[in-house]
């Protein structure tokens, strides 16, 4: 019985590997990469968050003082989320990874026999708590 589990369990991995979601993502995080203005508007994302997390680092922030960060790095979010292949990436991204947790749910809904809080989208197996994912 393991065997088939591992195999299943492969099977399993090959389809989400070649699924339509996990494809979206390769194309829109190629079609990212390979643009000048998306890799700088990312290099500068980054190098701007780290900066603001390393000023809080080692202190004892405020609440105001997390609020500001927060506020901060959200509109530096936007300003990347504005550009339309990063954009199509983080959209394709959350599908995938969303597919992947309802894969998640309903595999511990199997084992376990309970639902498990996976947030918004996800799948818990249990069709009679379902408000149509299909």
């Amino acid at each position: 019985m393991r065997n088939e589990i591992i195999d299943k369990a492969q099977e399993l991995g090959t389809m989400i590997a070649e699924s339509e979601e996990r494809d979206r993502v390769a194309k829109a995080g190629d079609s990212m990469n390979a643009n000048e203005e998306a890799v700088e508007l990312l290099n500068t994302y980054n190098k701007n968050r780290k900066e603001a997390t390393e000023k809080l680092r080692g202190t004892n922030p405020t609440k105001e003082d997390l609020q500001e960060y927060k506020a901060y790095v959200q509109a530096e979010f936007e300003k990347i989320a504005g550009n339309k292949l990063i954009s199509e990436y983080i959209e394709a991204s959350r599908d995938f990874d969303n597919m992947v947790q309802q894969v998640n749910a309903v595999l511990s809904y199997f084992i376990t026999g309970q639902e498990s809080a996976t947030g918004e989208g996800g799948c818990s197996g249990n069709c009679s708590s379902c408000s149509s994912c299909h």
